[in-house]
């Protein structure tokens, strides 16, 4: 059985306009029991920050998780990575209205296999389309990476 252990969960949301205060309260009420629960509503720049931490369990972890997903899929204009550690090991979670964390993932992806290829020499062009578009459509961005590292020669 795992021993509880440190716990951080920490980054910043775009949420909604009609944000209320009883939102967030709601959202710390139902955490404190089992973490120490910090949310700022920034009403200016619409958005809200949050430290949650504490010594926990994984499934402690992974409940505040889980809480703070449905918060930011219910409350969230666009998707979020909000860094995560556990037991000294750090991670993301990406939140948010559904396709935008679904584009954030596939970035990361994208991202992954870029750094794999990073000791050779390459271009990479990078092409992001909406769902359903047509062959050749207007692309969300288009992103050109050059690395300039060589191969070893052996």
């Amino acid at each position: 059985m795992d021993e509880p252990a440190p716990y951080v969960l920490s980054g910043a949301l775009a949420v909604q306009d009609d944000l209320e205060d009883e939102q967030l309260d709601r959202v710390s009420r139902h955490l404190s029991g089992i973490a120490t629960v910090h949310l700022k509503h920034d009403k200016v720049a619409h958005a809200v920050s949050l430290c949650i931490s504490g010594t926990l369990m994984r499934d402690d972890a992974r409940y505040i998780e889980q809480r703070v997903e449905r918060f930011a899929e219910e409350n969230a204009r666009a998707g979020a990575i909000l860094l995560c550690e556990w037991n000294g090991v750090t991670s993301e979670i990406v939140v948010g209205m559904n396709w935008d964390a679904q584009c954030l993932m596939q970035l990361g992806a994208v991202q992954e296999q870029i750094a794999k290829f990073s000791g050779r020499h390459f271009d990479f062009l990078l092409r992001l389309e909406p769902p359903g578009s047509p062959a050749k459509g207007k692309p969300l961005m288009c992103i050109s990476i050059e690395t300039d590292d060589k191969l070893p020669i052996r």
